[in-house]
């Protein structure tokens, strides 16, 4: 019996969590522990190979990753994704950078450094962009109005919302609103 920690791509809520300990379960592991990005299973003997768990994890666009960098980029991915999706952000006034250095326990010059290199994009955009994807869902629910949706999303006022939104989608909130089939990005693809 081993006990292996896997590191997974892609895995952004809650359902993601159940497609992976229900395909690892039927590759013949234990699952152990599923948390976004993680997963602990315990393998007998080396059946199934890395290579096996890898195709089976590619079959629902999952991937294995397996280098110290990509693993910290994930994880900072993830972290920002329930900390976005906890509904938090108009009560915490913790900063993006103090945030991320608390719960990830390194440096954020660091953690900055490594998710540029291996996503191609800075914390902070891919932080906007996130909170963009969750406004669009908001503002799509019809629940909140624009200025309980900059509230909730941590923004000190609508107008800043509003121009990260125009800049990000090309139209303004009221625009996104009226369409009768809004596009969304999937958060695994920001």
């Amino acid at each position: 019996m081993e006990k292996i920690t896997l590191h997974i791509k892609n895995m952004v809520c809650d359902r993601c969590e159940m497609v992976i300990e229900t395909a690892l379960s039927a590759l013949g592991l234990d699952v152990n522990h599923v948390q976004l990005g993680k997963v602990e299973v315990t393998r007998k003997g080396d059946h199934p190979s890395l290579k096996e768990i890898e195709k089976e994890l590619d079959r629902f666009n999952f991937g294995l990753i397996k280098d110290e960098e990509s693993i910290l980029a994930e994880k900072v991915k993830t972290t920002l994704i329930q900390w976005v999706e906890s509904g938090n952000l108009e009560t915490d006034e913790t900063s993006l950078s103090d945030f991320l250095a608390k719960k990830l326990t390194k440096s954020y010059a660091s953690i900055s450094r490594i998710f540029s290199k291996k996503e191609e994009l800075t914390i902070e955009k891919y932080f906007i962009r996130l909170k963009i994807e969750k406004a669009k869902e908001l503002v799509e629910y019809g629940n909140l109005s624009f200025s309980e949706i900059a509230y909730q999303l941590g923004y000190k006022n609508l107008q800043h919302l509003s121009r990260q939104f125009k800049e990000i989608t090309g139209m303004s909130m009221s625009e996104f609103q009226k369409l009768q089939n809004p596009e969304r990005t999937s958060l695994d693809k920001i």
